[in-house]
């Protein structure tokens, strides 16, 4: 782990289900966004503790040809934009446009946006907590190493696997960073 990341730790989080409302036809507007009930001031504590927020989420919409890559940036650009508007912070956010007969290595609950994160950044993602909705969520924090936190509010998908436990259950992202910020004693800003 390099001297950077012991400083200020990392902290992964799907999108859909976690930060926005999970659309069963996909969120690819603005126009669709709907926030997550305590997502914004979720993200607002990671960061004022001093945390690096990567997002790691599954976007098949692009394979199904309903979003276009452009789409996808332009969308994160505003997502980006009212995160930090609102006092929170995501470093990076990296994304599968594949769908899940594809068989690619980045999408969820296959690790790969994980370890391309960890490897780009140069942490250990053992050391990190992965907040998500899912059991892909699940399966690919526990595939790393890293501590799930499932989010099983209003909005979220819901799904779980109980061969799949996460560590902890949380109603929002808020109870979410709550909880990381408690367990890892980094409630100090940086």
């Amino acid at each position: 782990m390099t001297t950077a990341s012991a400083t200020r730790p990392f902290v992964f989080l799907d999108r859909d289900g976690v930060i926005n409302v999970d659309r069963k036809d996909y969120t690819k507007t603005r126009d669709e966004w709907v926030w997550m009930p305590g997502a914004l001031e979720g993200l607002r504590l990671l960061t004022e503790a001093g945390f690096r927020i990567i997002v790691v989420t599954n976007q098949g919409c692009i394979a199904r040809g309903l979003q276009t890559e452009e789409g996808l940036r332009r969308l994160h650009e505003w997502m980006l934009a009212e995160i930090e508007r609102h006092g929170g912070r995501i470093e990076r956010i990296y994304h599968c446009p594949h769908r899940t007969a594809d068989d690619c290595d980045c999408h969820k609950p296959k690790p790969g946006l994980l370890l391309r994160a960890a490897g780009d950044f140069g942490f250990d993602p053992s050391q990190v907590f992965f907040v998500g909705d899912s059991w892909r969520d699940i399966e690919a924090a526990r595939q790393v190493g890293a501590r799930p936190i499932l989010v099983t509010g209003i909005g979220s998908s819901g799904h779980s696997d109980p061969t799949l436990p996460p560590e902890h259950q949380v109603p929002s992202l808020l109870e979410a960073a709550n909880l990381i910020i408690t367990q890892t004693h980094c409630n100090d800003p940086l």
